[in-house]
């Protein structure tokens, strides 16, 4: 059985096949043993509603009712639901709908009322308390509609047989404490022996109720066998209370204390002079058998033995305490004789003799089999003077410190050494670190007085990227920087419109335009050594983003071109604004306010009568094609836009939204940046998602980026953004108008020759890069290194002969292919191909025919293996490599095709989404 891992969706699926409609967190530890324990609760913190310990759906069910059950309700994971070769049982919204259909139209009205009515009462009545005959309540549970358990009628699709079953213990066990309580009200202490609690209500009632955590159980001493009592008290009452009453009952007069104090002896310790009554004086002129072991020296068993043998005057005290005199016992430790009996008993480790003898402890446990003594330990009467051992255990005991004395001495020379090594280590990458601070780039330089950087601030569909086009329209060269070639090739295309000659440069493609001497581009392909006259960096924003971020620091900080004009929201600029000045650049703002406008709605929307021109956002694949299936089984026209969608689908996609052939646009938050869709309307299904770490609610930046393209001008007259359910519109609203948490620092990537100054692999040389942070002090405030796990993972899979071969440059690289986990095994295969000098593998061809979603992740997989090759075809290190770069380019286009074509149809690609309607 191979288990799914645990994901949002899984959790969303598991609760729809739950009757409580929620599962304790408990249940997930134990179902998911294989994944770490932080995974879940990180999932379990971020997508909780309300209860600390739970985890429902609020579209299902009540945060109220969830807190009202959970004390008693037992809610499982469905048999098998986290097999993923397993089919999945229907939804218990779909068993409740074939359940209707099988009641007869005649009993349905009569069925359906009982049904409202147990569901007001969390699933369950008491069966005489339904309020139909008995002969009808016997159609409905002969039928299976309802199950009937100790009395309780219940409803198996809204609680648990093993809800019920503790629902049933918790009613008897309420029952028992009444009795118990009733007991125990006038008793002191609130409290009373455990046999008379058990003749009331009986040992098995009384085990029951104990598990309720409203009675306690606790022992008091006796000096009898069986020598303890057990009492039962209100948990609520005072323990202290309880315990002292339970005592008096079994209290010791100091008179016969007072009997047994000859046998104390007279030595009294000084700390006890004043000590009075017969009880006190015992116990200072008399010691335990632990206290006898600390002053002797011995192990407590050796003592125990000794006052078995009768090797030391001793007896037991009222409350059954074994004492030994005081005065008997410093007779013992001045008798040398008698004490070497004591030490006769004493247990010696075979770890410690190995120790004493500096032995091998294999030898010395053959030695012990040998003598036939225990094989880890022996006493010392049986092995004194053995193996050139000492014959006294103080002179054992002597040389056992020497030789502890010694291997401490080592390990403080060992320490001292690792000490001096670190500290060797830690001058070494203190040198190395001013050297890779040296070779920081020289931001400020003199040629920075004849630039001007204008920075674009404002929210979405405010013209900031309109104004900045108008501007590279108008000069002889230039660029223009994208986050994603869907944008890239929106902009080509734009300015080829406006008769402005742009050529198109991304990861995977170039297409050159004859006499262009603009190039819209993707920005890891940006050139800063031929900037030309104006570059446009957009969605700015991206500097401060942990993988991709060094792209846009390096186009703002060492392009070379006079104009440079930054598109940002306004939680970006002041992070511009400190970089401008640290390489002291001209910066001049120019604010945009929004030219269409925006309100957030005031009730949330049903999703069967979501308006036309509406992009509803999702935050997940699996969801968006969920949501498309469901839709369309509303005879809704839809449109898709997600992550892995290759850029010429989301595109088609996105123009028939445009152009009005689908009423909805289902998309992920990849509709948050550049596609300029005519949408009235922002729905947001859900404002949680999963970042690769825990499921977390949206940020303000995010709600506003994505809510942003509600209204877009010229396309839109105004937008409106809302939620599918209420809760979530209430989180819109805050977020929408909540203060954007404001950029700190941008980030930078290594470069060939920083790493060159760097010992070690590829992945040791990035790893070292990243954990020294070379930043000069000046800029540290504004500044973090990129993160690189991706990049130091693929180097991983490259041995010190595959580098050499390469050369650090072309190694380098290779590890910034556009990788994901899915493909990981293609770019290795593409890595051993090209240090072998042979052709690139063409991505393996497959049946374009999408009729399921096995043949979707395959089509999609396969997309992503051709960008590796096509990305790899446009590096100069390796176009050699990738003589069938128009061939595979050609294959990518049709499998886009097949995946554009399949989302046109009416299929169920995955299950279908929740057919109530939250709002």
């Amino acid at each position: 059985m191979q288990k799914q891992e645990l994901t949002p969706d899984l959790v969303s699926d598991l609760l729809a096949r739950v009757p409580e409609r929620f599962l304790h967190a408990a249940t997930l530890y134990s179902a998911f043993r294989g994944t770490p324990r932080s995974t879940i609760d990180a999932l379990i913190k971020g997508t909780l509603v309300a209860a600390d310990d739970c985890l429902f759906d609020s579209a299902q069910t009540s945060a109220e009712r969830v807190i009202r059950m959970k004390a008693w309700a037992k809610p499982e994971i469905p048999w098998r639901m986290w097999d993923a070769e397993a089919p999945k049982p229907p939804s218990i919204s779909d068993q409740m709908q074939q359940r209707v259909e099988s009641v007869s139209r005649k009993q349905r009205a009569s069925f359906e009322a009982l049904v409202s009515r147990l569901a007001a009462n969390d699933g369950w009545l008491i069966a005489d308390e339904s309020g139909l005959p008995d002969a009808e309540l016997e159609i409905y549970v002969s039928a299976g509609h309802l199950q009937l358990q100790n009395r309780i009628l219940y409803d198996p699709l809204q609680v648990s047989p093993a809800s019920v079953q503790e629902l049933s213990r918790q009613r008897r066990g309420a029952e028992t404490i009444r009795q118990i309580e009733a007991l125990l009200a006038d008793r002191p202490g609130q409290t009373a022996p455990q046999s008379e609690i058990v003749a009331l209500v009986g040992e098995n009632s009384l085990r029951e109720v104990l598990s309720l955590g409203v009675i306690a159980r606790f022992s008091i001493p006796l000096q009898h066998p069986p020598f303890s009592m057990t009492w039962v008290r209100l948990k609520a009452g005072s323990f202290a209370q309880a315990q002292s009453a339970a005592l008096s009952t079994v209290q010791v007069d100091d008179e016969v204390w007072e009997q047994l104090l000859p046998l104390a002896g007279h030595l009294q310790r000084e700390s006890t002079d004043s000590a009075s009554g017969a009880r006190a004086l015992i116990l200072a002129r008399t010691t335990t058998a632990a206290g006898a072991a600390k002053q002797l020296g011995l192990q407590l068993e050796s003592v125990e033995t000794a006052l078995g043998m009768g090797l030391l005057p001793s007896f037991d005290d009222p409350d059954g305490t074994r004492r030994i005199p005081l005065d008997a016992l410093q007779a013992l430790i001045t008798d040398r004789e008698r004490l070497s009996v004591l030490h006769d008993l004493e247990t010696v480790r075979a770890k410690e003799v190995a120790l004493a003898l500096n032995q091998p402890l294999v030898r010395v446990l053959r030695w012990f089999r040998r003598e036939k003594l225990k094989p880890s330990r022996a006493p010392w009467g049986q092995i004194k003077g053995r193996w050139k051992l000492p014959t006294d255990l103080v002179d054992f005991r002597s040389l056992l410190r020497t030789r502890y004395d010694e291997l401490d001495a080592i390990r403080e020379a060992e320490r001292a050494e690792e000490r001096a090594r670190i500290q060797v280590e830690r001058e070494r990458r203190g040198e190395l670190r001013a050297k890779l601070v040296a070779a920081f780039p020289a931001w400020r330089h003199e040629r920075r007085t004849d630039q001007q950087i204008v920075l674009h601030v404002g929210p979405p569909n405010s013209g900031k990227t309109h104004d900045a086009l108008q501007a590279l329209s108008t000069v002889e060269s230039g660029w223009y920087l994208a986050p994603l070639r869907l944008l890239a090739f929106e902009v080509f295309e734009r300015l080829n419109r406006m008769g402005v000659r742009c050529s198109l440069l991304t990861g995977e493609e170039r297409i050159d335009v004859e006499g262009a001497t603009v190039t819209a581009a993707t920005i890891e392909m940006f050139n800063p050594m031929r900037s030309g006259d104006c570059v446009i960096i957009d969605e700015a924003q991206m500097l401060a983003d942990p993988d991709r971020g060094w792209a846009w620091t390096r186009a703002l900080m060492e392009a070379q071109a006079p104009l440079i004009q930054v598109m940002a929201p306004a939680s970006a600029a002041g992070l511009i604004q400190r970089m401008a000045e640290s390489a002291a650049v001209p910066l001049t703002v120019v604010e945009h306010e929004r030219l269409a406008p925006i309100a957030v709605a005031e009730q949330p929307w049903a999703l069967r009568k979501l308006p036309e021109r509406t992009i509803l956002v999702a935050f997940s694949r699996q969801m968006v094609l969920e949501l498309k299936t469901q839709l369309e089984l509303w005879k809704r026209t839809v449109s898709v836009v997600y992550g892995s969608l290759p850029p010429e689908v989301r595109r088609k996609q996105a123009d028939r939204f445009a152009d009005g052939q689908s009423e909805i646009c289902i998309a992920t938050d990849a509709v948050g940046m550049g596609l300029n869709l005519p949408a009235d309307n922002v729905c947001f299904y859900d404002v949680r998602k999963f970042d690769g770490r825990a499921v977390r609610l949206l940020t303000p930046n995010e709600v506003q980026q994505i809510g942003g393209r509600a209204g877009r001008y010229g396309l839109s007259q105004a937008g409106l953004v809302g939620a599918v359910r209420r809760e979530d519109l209430v989180h819109v609203r805050r977020l929408f108008f909540a203060p954007a948490r404001t950029l700190t620092h941008a980030r930078i990537a290594p470069t060939v020759p920083d790493l060159e100054l760097i010992p070690g692999s590829l992945a040791q040389r990035l790893a070292e890069w990243a954990a020294l942070k070379s930043i000069p002090d000046s800029l540290r405030g504004s500044l973090e290194v990129a993160a690189l796990q991706e990049r130091i993972e693929l180097a991983e899979m490259l041995s010190e002969r595959d580098e050499r071969q390469l050369g650090l440059a072309a190694a380098y690289q290779l590890v910034n292919a556009p990788t994901r986990t899915g493909s990981r095994g293609y770019w290795q295969e593409c890595a051993r191909a090209i240090i072998a000098g042979q052709d690139l593998p063409r991505p393996e061809p497959i049946n374009v025919r999408v009729r399921s979603n096995f043949d979707l992740d395959r089509l999609e997989s396969a997309i992503a293996n051709a960008d590796i090759y096509l990305w790899l075809s446009q590096r100069r290190e390796f176009e050699q490599y990738a003589p069938d770069a128009a061939d595979v380019r050609v294959l990518r286009s049709e499998w886009s095709e097949a995946i554009d074509q399949a989302l046109l149809k009416r299929v169920r690609l995955r299950r279908p989404a929740p057919q109530q309607e939250p709002g």
